[in-house]
């Protein structure tokens, strides 16, 4: 009862969680995807519009969060395959209702930038540093060691315990039994080192190549926002790579049931979906600490602009689906830093970009086929 309560509130908690915290993770001149001058950022309707999301969030959350206790109380039966799915059927309407709520944000930072005419006597502006291009921040490739251990302790876990496997072993379960049964074989008991290789090729490889993307400084501090840029690439790339070792970690942990050709234990079920939570709580609070781009982050320079009545150019026309998807034919960058959320995507008028992003969506699809088949 107690671990499919747990279960079924997880999503609701970090949907309302991820959501609250937005505000503070996106840049201070794209409050809601929408890009505003440095001298705006702290405009009555910007601080209006974060207040009022927040507030919207957090009575929206709570009330899915008593929904979904309720319905898992209900309908426990007690068993967590009835539970749980019944538990997370609110999370539906809670993502739309953040869907919405950003909306509305969004559209009252738009209309007070339209109607105050907030780029009217603005020097718009494109700052570029060649320092991260000549000598571009290391990847921290020390920490990949963390992820890569993992997979190594898997596959040298299943060589060791495969003589003593049983015949047949739980191939997938539903949280209490296991539902199907396969043969023991080299790829059944080798799949959970296929995913995490898969999982640890996949997010390594989009890191370093988001090292070497296009920095979004600000034009009014150049100097100061390039080193919180680099900072940036530092904090999150660790977390990062923290976090794809905390999921290797928990489907590690979640095979030696089946390697034992045991049912799933509470402790397995719960280190499954602690471990990665303790991955993405790091990276969430290295997000907050640190803010889109670095944006949160104190230098030496102090906050004083460096060129003031200087704007980043109005660049709104090339973000579609309300400021989520990125589409410059006449841009070469490959990716660039998101205006929603913590991180890099992809320029979509960009071919290169495009198949790139086939590559790197059809690698996530087969990851989550084999996690799916295998769970």
């Amino acid at each position: 009862m107690i671990l499919a309560v747990a279960t079924s509130l997880t999503p609701v908690v970090v949907v309302t969680g991820s959501a609250w915290l937005m505000p503070s993770i996106q840049r201070p001149d794209l409050p809601f995807g929408v890009r505003v001058p440095a001298d705006r950022v702290g405009d009555d309707a910007i601080v209006e519009a974060n207040r009022t999301f927040r507030h919207r969030m957090l009575v929206s959350g709570l009330l899915v969060l008593l929904a979904s206790v309720v319905l898992s109380s209900v309908f426990d039966g007690g068993s967590p395959a009835v539970a749980v799915p019944v538990g997370i059927a609110p999370i539906l309407p809670l993502v739309l209702a953040v869907v919405v709520f950003y909306l509305r944000a969004r559209a009252a930072i738009l209309r007070a930038k339209a109607e105050q005419r907030w780029y009217d006597n603005v020097r718009q502006r494109v700052t570029v540093d060649t320092s991260l291009r000549t000598t571009p921040e290391r990847f921290p490739w020390v920490w990949t060691l963390l992820s890569v251990a993992v997979v190594i302790a898997t596959l040298v876990a299943g060589i060791a315990m495969y003589p003593s496997m049983p015949a047949r072993v739980p191939w997938h379960s539903n949280g209490t039994t296991v539902e199907e049964w396969r043969d023991k074989s080299p790829w059944v008991v080798g799949m959970p080192v296929v995913l995490e290789a898969l999982l640890t090729v996949l997010i390594i490889g989009l890191l370093v190549w988001s090292f070497r993307s296009r920095a979004d400084l600000e034009p009014s501090a150049p100097k100061r926002s390039a080193q919180q840029h680099r900072m940036f690439l530092r904090r999150i790339g660790r977390a990062l790579l923290v976090l794809i070792a905390c999921a290797n970690a928990g489907i590690l942990l979640g095979m030696i049931s089946m390697w034992q050709g045991q049912t799933p234990q509470g402790w397995t079920v719960l280190g499954l979906v602690l471990l990665p939570l303790i991955g993405t709580a790091y990276v969430v609070v290295v997000s907050v600490r640190s803010g889109q781009g670095g944006t949160r982050i104190a230098t030496a320079d102090g906050a004083e602009p460096e060129r003031p009545g200087t704007a980043h150019t109005d660049d709104d026309r090339y973000w579609r689906l309300a400021g989520t998807l990125y589409v410059n034919r006449d841009d070469p960058a490959i990716l660039v830093q998101k205006r929603v959320g913590i991180g890099w995507t992809f320029n979509l008028g960009n071919p290169m970009s495009v198949a790139v992003a086939v590559v790197a969506v059809a690698g996530t699809v087969a990851v989550t086929l084999l996690a799916t088949v295998s769970g």
